[in-house]
């Protein structure tokens, strides 16, 4: 082999490997992006925070409307000005996330090209957001609303599918590039006669490609929407690229630098370089008008973009000027400390010499050191690519961040007893709460005790199916007290009249003649409250008074109330508040009685163990094991005073006080050597319940009760 074609095999061996490592990083990252369904999502959703594609995606959904209901074109400007606060809010986020990611799925599994948003998710953020705006929404057509209803399809979905698809060849794509980076890159140095002039070359060709890679990358998003048409994709691109686009820059940034790093250790073991030499050069490039004509024409060309780039763009200016800078003083000072490392290596040198007989070569030290840099740069981006980039849509959970890294069962919830009788729903008697169960969520209740019946509509009431009424009198007797029950039955008997609805799942103590809200209506309230706080974590117990399994988790279905679910199993260790709310599993479900053939319905005391309950004043108060003894994982403290057939406020506000609640808490979390993490009150806006749960929590200081 000629001297010449070696020479010529060893640049195109550079030339190839760095351009084949910057094309492997990118394709890593991009593959990662677009092929991960978790990432992709994250992104899609991260993106809406950006104003212009919040408006975007507004108008989007708004022709979706209008193509339903042609009439509503005449209100559009409402529409998209009411849509377009709801787009970059964190509850629309989350929908889109959990939309994206489930159609990602889809895609990729090659059985559908749609991207379906969950409709009534969105029907429920945009009603919730309207709400705030009542000056809109009073302008807004009902229609409008009912066609979102109606929407099952998100039209840019085609194009997504066929992004996804060409992720799928990417991943294959970006190892084969990496390889063969790795592979010529050591080809070209073993061949090379001179090693270091081609580490140099390597090192400066790689800094350069990075820096133009990161410098697109970072602040090209104008660029690139200016190139594409129609407007509709001009906008996405640019309103996406921050989100999809822009981290590689950073990736770019640790690649440049061990380019530098390769060129300060050459430098530094074979030629010193001077920062004014550097300078003199540059300036010379900028300043000195060079004699090739076609040279002088690209630097004019260059010299004119760049003065319009400081015009129009004078912060992207600023910020690749930094870049630049930093680029130069990351390569001095990397030199520096070879230098100084190879200044005291004669030392090294005597005492091996002494010691072996023999000097250590002067290159061994900056070769270790130079691997040690790109050891550390491949390591920091093999494990920025290996992340699952969990960003979170919320930054609390179940309303503090201290709590996300906590366990589900490390954690105490607000809990009401017998939740669903509400002092504020018509025609609910003997009510053991002041509010019903969607005012208790946005008060901060996040644990409910409820219980359910058969029931039919007969007259204007509920009347409960009891398949052996002298069996259920006797139970609610017990219950409830004779004097509630025989009120309940006198309400029953006089329900003679026809039956005005379906049999059905109700909501109801004892009987639902005394009160009853159908099951599905208060699942699905807790749906919409989950959409638009994506942070939460709620549990819920039933006492499932003969109503099957598969009617309960029917009800779930038809809520929509199921993919909330938390489907892990219900013992320790439980996951993080984080971890089930980035899964969206955020609702567990338990049953008193009955909950086979469904698996996400668990036996309460087989997870739960509790105290008494039944008490009858304050003076009885007891943390001693009751049903579920001492093995469950999660521990519910009940805390009421029974005054059968009508409970009283007066007692909660003895009893829910902040100091004679904290005191009962913290004792049984002594006596039983867990947090009580269901701390189940009647009357709960009576007192100080969340503020002792928060104390129990530790993210609000006790006041007094040590």
């Amino acid at each position: 082999m000629t001297s010449q074609l070696r020479q010529v095999i060893v640049n195109l061996c550079a030339a190839l490997s760095v351009i084949a490592l910057v094309l492997g990083v990118s394709y890593t990252y991009t593959a990662r992006s677009l092929f991960n369904p978790e990432v992709f999502s994250t992104r899609v959703a991260d993106g809406l925070e950006d104003p212009e594609l919040a408006s975007l995606v507004a108008a989007q959904l708004s022709d979706e409307i209008i193509d339903l209901r042609k009439d509503l074109i005449a209100y559009r400007p409402l529409i998209v000005g009411s849509l377009e606060r709801v787009v970059s809010s964190a509850p629309f986020r989350a929908v889109v996330k959990r939309a994206v990611k489930q159609a990602h799925q889809t895609v990729l599994s090659e059985t559908g090209t749609n991207v379906a948003l969950t409709v009534s998710d969105l029907s429920v953020v945009v009603r919730e957001a309207l709400s705030s705006y009542p000056q809109i929404a009073a302008k807004l057509p009902p229609r409008a609303l009912d066609a979102l209803d109606s929407t099952n399809k998100w039209q840019p979905g085609a194009s997504l599918a066929r992004v996804l698809a060409v992720a799928q060849r990417m991943r294959t794509r970006a190892l084969l590039l990496l390889a063969i980076g790795m592979g010529t890159g050591l080809v070209g140095f073993g061949l090379a006669t001179r090693k270091d002039n081609y580490l140099m070359r390597c090192g400066i060709l790689l800094a350069a490609l990075a820096l133009v890679a990161g410098v697109a990358a970072q602040f090209g998003a104008p660029i690139a929407a200016s190139m594409i048409r129609p407007q509709f994709a001009s906008d996405l691109v640019a309103g996406l690229w921050p989100a999809f686009v822009t981290p590689l820059a950073l990736r770019m940034w640790i690649l440049g630098g061990m380019g530098l790093a390769v060129v300060a250790g050459v430098t530094s073991t074979f030629r010193r370089v001077n920062i004014g030499t550097i300078g003199r050069i540059v300036w010379g490039g900028v300043g000195a008008r060079p004699n090739n004509v076609l040279l002088g024409l690209l630097r004019g060309a260059a010299l004119a973009a760049a003065g319009a780039l400081a015009v129009f763009h004078p912060t992207v200016t600023m910020q690749i000027g930094v870049v630049a800078a930093a680029g130069v003083l990351f390569f001095f000072g990397i030199q520096e400390v070879f230098s100084v490392i190879l200044d005291w290596l004669p030392r090294v040198e005597a005492v091996v010499a002494k010691k072996r007989g023999s000097a250590l070569p002067r290159i061994v030290v900056p070769i270790v050191l130079v691997g040690v840099v790109l050891g550390a740069g491949a390591f920091w981006i093999a494990t920025k690519n290996a992340e699952s980039d969990p960003l979170l849509i919320t930054d609390a959970c179940n309303g503090h961040p201290e709590l996300c890294a906590r366990r589900f069962n490390e954690v105490a919830y607000a809990t009401t007893h017998n939740s669903m009788s509400g002092g504020d729903i018509v025609d609910w008697m003997l009510p053991n709460q002041e509010k019903g169960i969607p005012a208790q969520l946005e008060d901060g209740v996040r644990g409910f005790l409820i219980d359910i019946h058969y029931g039919i509509p007969v007259g204007g009431r509920v009347k409960t199916l009891l398949d052996d009424e002298v069996a259920a009198r006797a139970k609610y007797e017990k219950l409830m007290g004779k004097e509630a029950v025989d009120a309940a039955m006198r309400i029953r008997d006089r329900l003679v009249g026809e039956e005005t609805g379906e049999r059905d799942v109700y909501l109801g103590h004892g009987f639902c003649e005394l009160g009853a809200t159908r099951f599905v209506d208060a699942l699905a309230g807790m749906r919409d409250f989950l959409v638009m706080n994506p942070g939460e974590v709620i549990t819920i117990v039933i006492q499932d008074e003969g109503v099957t399994p598969a009617d309960v988790a029917a009800c779930f279905e038809r809520a929509g109330l199921a993919p909330f679910l938390y489907r892990g199993a219900a013992a320790k260790p439980w996951p993080t508040l984080r971890e089930m709310i980035a899964t969206n599993q955020r609702v567990v479900v338990m049953a008193e009685n009955n909950s086979a053939g469904v698996p996400w319905y668990h036996m309460a005391f087989e997870v739960c163990q509790e105290t008494p309950y039944g008490f009858k004043d304050a003076t009885e108060f007891s943390n001693q094991p009751n049903r579920g003894g001492t093995g469950g994982s999660l521990l519910l403290m009940n805390h009421w005073i029974e005054t059968t057939p009508t409970p009283l406020p007066s007692n909660a506000e003895i009893v829910n006080a902040y100091d004679f609640l904290l005191k009962r808490a913290r004792a049984c979390q002594k006596e039983r050597g867990m947090i009580p993490n269901l701390v189940a009150v009647d009357f709960y806006r009576t007192g100080d319940l969340m503020r002792v749960v928060d104390a129990l929590n530790g993210v609000e200081a006790p006041l007094s009760v040590p």
